[in-house]
């Protein structure tokens, strides 16, 4: 089984072209290589697919032939006895696949526990003890044996296995929570039949357990993305947010975000909106008026979803964000790898090749929370641009020890006397709409951020409370096939949410 909806691997929606490989049909030597190189997971970008049946140029799909379908058992037979020539052993997952109404085969080669592996560098027809084995690895989008400086580094990265993918010891695999899996599974579309497939399965499919089955431990990225509370297992892993409306600290209004790292996101995003205000400038002798935004959401959507991706859950720091008049700031520990110098920060270059959280950000691309592809940075500045404000401030110490953001507010909202303009909150309003409006803001709310508590849900939509009104629309949509329960059989069980119906999922996908 394969985590993710082949449609979005292909696509290139959520995994980044140097983790995909295509083959317009079986070659077994260079399929070999590339599992090898995917394998070694040498930068931590979490593996990657090896999609058979699809023809390219330069990595993009153009022709998408399909495999003949009774040729997939003696695919399967040939890839098996390929894999153990791989030293040590490995496995990939592999998962037949239909496609523009073609068949595919799909292999996952994740990145391995074992690491290092080698391969053999040319497949014979006859078993030789002593044939030539080799280390791969990916570059770019291309699969190459490694030289000796490539293997000193891929032997200095398996040295430090990622922090995100250790067992952790001190958890128990009932601090993953069934529910959440599930839900999670729903929102990013998985093939995988969640319904018909038993929980601790699902779970080694999402490799989020590792261990014998008498004594299975969940894996950090499990923990952090499917516990209810990962602050247990990693202190203060949570999102501080204060809005300081002036220097001498009164009025302040604060918020602290815990849970899994998604909804931390997905919750201080919602809280930080309030603050996002628009300006509309009416410009004589000129029809349309300027619209600007104190700060624009994209750049601080990307900043905030950038300090997740990429903070050090072992150091005991929240990320914290302030909010004031003249700035919003974003703070987060540790700072950029120390192969990045001051000069390339002062040019906003943090293009590293080393990723700290690789399987958070595969678990957080799935979502679209990130694209993993260090163009984050790049939104930020396109979206300040556009906007008309000033770029950003990247700010760290001689020891890398944190990074701190500012983004400063647009111009126009540090002059209080500007003539003939007009503030617009930023967030939605429930005045004035209908029950029709409100079940299509709760139709996109969920869209885009998927299954929700009642409570979550009706905030999300402008409402303070579950009133009799969003409880009519709920009920509404229900009774019309649009939304259901996550759990229907009961209702009023506490881990209950409400998510897009199976068969809205399935047209959204079509």
């Amino acid at each position: 089984m394969i985590p993710a909806d082949v449609t979005s691997i292909i696509e290139n929606s959520i995994i980044e072209s140097n983790r995909l490989e295509f083959k317009k049909d079986w070659n077994p030597e260079k399929v070999l290589h590339t599992i090898c190189a995917f394998a070694n997971n040498i930068d931590n970008l979490g593996g990657g697919y090896i999609i058979i049946g699809v023809g390219e140029i330069d990595g993009k799909p153009i022709d998408f032939v399909g495999i003949d379908p009774d040729s997939v058992p003696r695919i399967e037979k040939e890839l098996f006895r390929l894999c153990n020539t791989i030293t040590p052993p490995y496995i990939p997952e592999i998962s037949v696949e239909t496609y523009h109404d073609v068949t595919l085969l799909v292999i996952w080669a994740h990145g391995g526990e074992s690491r290092p592996y080698k391969c053999p560098v040319r497949i014979g027809t006859k078993k030789n003890d002593n044939i030539e084995k080799a280390f791969y690895i990916r570059k770019m989008s291309n699969t190459v044996r490694a030289t000796r400086e490539d293997e000193v580094r891929l032997f200095n990265r398996c040295s430090t296995p990622p922090f995100d993918d250790m067992v952790n010891e001190t958890a128990s695999i009932t601090d993953i929570k069934d529910w959440l899996v599930r839900s999670y599974l729903q929102r990013v579309n998985s093939d995988i039949d969640f319904d018909r497939t038993s929980t601790l399965d699902l779970y080694r499919s999402l490799r989020i357990v590792r261990g014998p089955s008498e004594s299975l431990r969940p894996v950090n990225v499990g923990l952090m993305m499917f516990s209810e509370k990962p602050e247990r297992f990693f202190p203060n892993a949570h999102i501080e947010v204060a809005y300081i409306p002036d220097a001498t600290g009164s009025g302040i209004e604060e918020g602290t975000f815990d849970g899994p790292l998604d909804f931390q996101i997905r919750d201080s995003l919602s809280f930080i909106k309030r603050y996002i205000v628009e300006k509309v400038v009416k410009v004589p002798d000129q029809a349309e008026a300027i619209r600007v935004f104190n700060f624009p959401f994209q750049a601080v959507e990307e900043t905030v979803v950038n300090a997740v991706y990429h903070k050090d859950y072992r150091i005991p720091q929240p990320i914290k964000v302030y909010i004031r008049p003249e700035s919003l700031t974003v703070f987060s520990c540790p700072g950029p790898d120390p192969s990045i110098t001051d000069e390339m920060l002062s040019e906003y270059d943090l293009m590293c090749e080393y990723n700290l959280n690789g399987r958070l950000g595969d678990f957080l691309k799935e979502q679209k929370l990130t694209e993993g592809r260090n163009t984050g940075i790049p939104k930020v500045l396109r979206s300040l641009e556009s906007n008309g404000s000033e770029p950003p401030i990247y700010e760290t110490d001689a020891d890398r020890r944190f990074l701190r953001v500012t983004i400063p507010v647009h111009r126009l909202f540090l002059d209080r006397n500007e003539p003939s303009v007009m503030d617009v909150p930023r967030t939605g309003t429930r005045k004035n709409r209908n029950p029709e409006n409100t079940k299509d803001a709760i139709l996109e709310s969920l869209r885009i951020s998927g299954c929700q508590s009642g409570r979550e849900l009706a905030a999300s939509v402008g409402y303070s409370s579950v009133n009799n009104t969003f409880r009519r629309c709920i009920r509404e949509l229900m009774e019309d096939g649009e939304i259901e329960y996550l759990y229907p059989d009961t209702p009023t069980d506490r881990r209950q949410r409400i998510c897009l119906s199976r068969h809205r999922v399935a047209q959204k996908n079509i």
